[in-house]
């Protein structure tokens, strides 16, 4: 086989290019050509601006996003409503309740849902996009409860022809008056 390397012939003739990490001592390694310590500091300062920008318009990447997240339910839901048919039944009261509560609901907790996005340290630009992105996330859910009123429509649960609300009309005073008598005609 072949023979062993000659550990003092390595030793004899090492590498210009090599170090000796384990020699303990430390010697100054020489910059490269063209490397400059003012550069390298001076793209630090630019890539920790990129990086803070770059988080600021990531945030309202995805408070955008989540804007748009009722528009992206609404056809399950409509669906949905139009699976569960036109009848009063349990279950299409039940879809049809939901899809009226889950909006509003939505809808009033929108500061608290986009809390994550918001930045007091924001520029005027990033923060009228967040008030965007909450307009339209209110408005994406109201769209999405309309959907609900025309299902409660079709079913005939909301008052909106005026036999409904005959209940509440007033009753006209009588214009004749009519009596029976105790007495009774000869047959």
């Amino acid at each position: 086989g072949p023979a062993p390397p000659d550990s003092s012939r390595a030793s004899a003739m090492p590498r210009k290019w090599a170090v000796d990490l384990a020699d303990g001592t430390s010697k100054e390694m020489v910059s490269p050509p063209g490397y400059s310590e003012h550069y390298r500091e001076d793209q630090d300062t630019k890539l920790t601006e990129k990086k803070s920008f770059d988080l600021a318009a990531l945030k309202l990447k995805k408070a955008k996003e989540l804007a748009l997240q009722p528009g992206k339910s609404f056809m399950m839901t409509g669906f949905m409503l139009w699976m569960s048919g036109s009848g009063v039944h349990p279950f299409s009261i039940m879809i049809t309740f939901y899809a009226v509560y889950n909006p509003i609901k939505s809808a009033l907790t929108v500061n608290k849902m986009f809390a994550p996005f918001s930045d007091p340290k924001a520029d005027a630009v990033i923060t009228a996009g967040l008030i965007t992105a909450k307009l339209t996330f209110v408005a994406l859910n109201l769209l999405a409860m309309s959907g609900a009123l025309f299902k409660m429509n079709t079913m005939g649960l909301l008052p909106n022809t005026p036999s409904d609300w005959a209940s509440f009309l007033k009753v006209p005073p009588p214009v004749q008056f009519s009596t029976g008598s105790p007495i009774s005609a000869p047959l």
